[in-house]
């Protein structure tokens, strides 16, 4: 007799024979029962779930001898036909091979026919979004009224590429990846069936390579039996499929949470050493991480983690141990190097560059890690600071008095020319007299309350860092959503977050009232101060900035405000003229007009004319009136109109 494939023997011949689908086979065999079935179907779902399997029950259950019935008999010659393949009105075709409008068009001339022996003749059309445009077109008319004597069942693995006019049409019945727990119970039948030597670890590990698919797992068991020579066993497993076995995910783990960059190279090392798949073992590792992570947030079973109790108690270690950031940072680690080892041919080289970044944090060289790193880092500070002022809020130091005679001078008229108010003189401000010079301070025997600065943008961008760690701390998914936010202003108790423009998402999520909550409460923590939360995108923002330009443009002394030398000038010396400019570089004094004409002839002869004389001088009292005015210093000279 022909061998035939464990896939092909065991394929389900009912309904009750289906695993893992149990909610599509319930509502067929009732739709059955009460005789209103469907004249089209829409099967989905990944490969090896079920799907055309059930279309052929379908078949059989409405051409059996006794029915239309949930229960077709197998023993007839209708379902006999449908089971072998070998039936005339049951047609199955290929749609990825068979997607052109001539075939669909033959198709609608065949389908006219009466069934030659069944009661319903049907047409299986398999990876039906394999169908081009047109011949999606000249099918649907036909799907919307077939025959009586017909009823079309689509499978595809792909819905989201079917047209909607295709999908309004049909029922349609998703299917489900197989549960691990479910198909390893499968195979452990299959294999008694069979009388394969196995155990429930080898199953399990054959149930988890197949990811839900029962036809792949059968497929995977087969292999196993000839390499083991009946036998199927957890190493040979492993070995076949170049899996990673819990006990080594569990010690990955631990180096992990040890901190031992030595210890997760050896375990690269002797994976490589074994002529381990190091792709698939970054992806086991990144299944593990995940089930730690997931222990951290919700009290889960070893049925729901898909694992046996020892590994069970392993996680749960490892979660107490570890922090859910910095196991989501192994997640994020794992992921991304997965990715890149399937586009390379270094595969080794970026696993232990990960594996060594992720035991040693101070590696991780990302944003969110610099920024966790520099919240602490501040904290640091400002704990210590609070501690050397008896637990006093630290003020900021207050700015330099500018030295020299113009500092000191108060400007002569209170009003400047654009009618702005005057601002007071840094050592009005520090309460001291203009001519005073500042005496240190007296040694006092604690230290005196100050007063807290301001809260103003450049404080909370300051802080920005301590922020987003206090978001994080209070729920993970604002602080995924915040990373794309930065502060953009600050006004009446109201802070607006700016989010780039191609992140509306984002901006939406952190409008959402738990969020907001969430950041509000961690800037309260932060600043001390409640503060209210509003956000814009950067489009927003560029709206909103000409708003406030227009108006504060319209404002008296709008003219001059945001000039640093407004406002000072009436109180200083007036700049040379262009006229004077000569006779005021050579002496304070006037000279006569032969005098005048004979440097401005020293001049002519240097190359130089009375206007550039006259424009260094005017810039050189510019540069003078900064430097008396802010107590700066010109390091370099640069001039842009050479």
């Amino acid at each position: 007799m022909t061998y035939v494939s464990l896939y092909r023997k065991w394929r389900p011949q009912t309904f009750e024979e289906v695993i893992g689908q149990e909610y599509v086979t319930r509502t067929l065999s009732n739709s059955l029962r009460n005789g209103n079935y469907a004249h089209a179907y829409l099967f989905t779902g990944p490969r090896g779930t079920g799907k055309t399997s059930t279309a052929r029950i379908l078949a059989k259950a409405l051409n059996c001898a006794e029915g239309p019935t949930p229960h077709p008999c197998n023993h007839c010659r209708s379902c006999r036909e449908i089971t072998e393949g070998i039936s005339v009105d049951v047609v199955e075709i290929d749609a990825a091979s068979t997607r052109g409008i001539d075939s669909i068009r033959e198709l609608r001339e065949r389908v006219v026919f009466s069934p030659a022996a069944a009661r319903i003749k049907v047409y299986v059309l398999d990876e039906a979004h394999m169908l081009t445009k047109e011949a999606f077109n000249a099918f649907l008319k036909t799907l919307e009224e077939p025959p009586q004597h017909v009823v079309f069942v689509l499978a595809t693995t792909e819905p989201h590429k079917m047209p909607p006019t295709i999908l309004s049409r049909c029922q349609r019945y998703d299917f489900r990846s197989v549960p691990v727990p479910m198909l390893t119970d499968h195979l452990a039948h299959v294999a008694e069936a069979e009388g394969i030597e196995t155990n429930e670890i080898a199953l399990r590990l054959i149930a988890r390579r197949a990811r839900g698919s029962a036809r792949d797992a059968l497929v995977i068991l087969e292999q196993a039996t000839s390499y083991g020579d009946g036998i199927v066993d957890e190493a040979g497993v492993a070995g076949f499929l170049g899996l990673v076995e819990d006990e080594i995910l569990v010690e990955l783990g631990d180096c992990l949470t040890a901190r031992d960059a030595a210890g997760t190279v050896a375990m690269v090392e002797r994976a490589y050493e074994e002529g381990r798949d190091l792709v698939q073992f970054a992806r086991e590792a990144q299944e593990h991480f995940r089930r730690v992570f997931l222990l951290q947030h919700a009290d889960l079973g070893p049925e729901e983690l898909e694992v046996d109790e020892i590994a069970y108690g392993a996680l749960r270690r490892q979660a107490a141990e570890l922090s859910p950031d910095r196991t989501f940072h192994f997640i994020v680690s794992l992921r991304e190097a997965w990715k890149e080892m399937q586009a390379t041919t270094s595969a080794r080289l970026v696993l232990e560059g990960a594996l060594i970044g992720m035991a040693r944090s101070e590696l991780d060289v990302s944003i969110e890690a610099l920024s966790a790193r520099m919240g602490k880092l501040e904290a640091e500070v400002e704990k210590l600071a609070r501690k050397s002022s008896g637990g006093k809020p630290v003020a900021e130091t207050p700015p330099r008095v500018p030295e020299g005679p113009r500092a000191q001078e108060k400007p002569a008229g209170g009003i400047s020319r654009t009618g702005a108010k005057e601002e007071p003189s840094p050592a009005e401000t520090m309460g001291e007299e203009p001519g005073e010079e500042i005496a240190p301070p007296a040694e006092t025997p604690g230290p005196e309350p100050v007063e807290i600065p301001q809260l103003d943008l450049a404080a909370i961008r300051r802080v920005w860092p301590q922020v987003k760690e206090a978001v994080k701390e209070r729920k993970i998914t604002t602080h995924a959503f915040l990373l794309e936010g930065k502060p953009l202003g600050y006004e009446g108790g109201e802070l607006y977050v700016v989010f780039p423009a191609d992140r509306s998402f984002h901006r939406g999520e952190m409008d959402k009232e738990d969020h907001r909550k969430v950041l509000e409460a961690a800037l309260e923590e932060v600043l001390g101060v409640a503060v209210s939360v509003r956000t814009r995108l950067e489009d927003d923002r560029g709206n909103a900035g000409r708003e406030r330009e227009e108006k504060r443009d319209a404002e008296p002394g709008a003219e001059t405000r945001g000039d640093p030398l407004a406002g000072k000038a009436e109180g200083c010396e007036p700049l040379p003229d262009e006229d004077e400019a000569v006779v005021m570089k050579e002496s304070p004094q006037a000279v006569s007009g032969e005098e005048r004409e004979g440097a401005g002839a020293a001049q002519r002869k240097e190359g130089k004319t009375a206007h550039d004389v006259s424009g260094e001088t005017h810039d050189a009292g510019r540069i003078k009136l900064v430097k008396d005015v802010f107590g700066a210093e010109m390091i370099e000279e640069i001039k842009l109109n050479e």
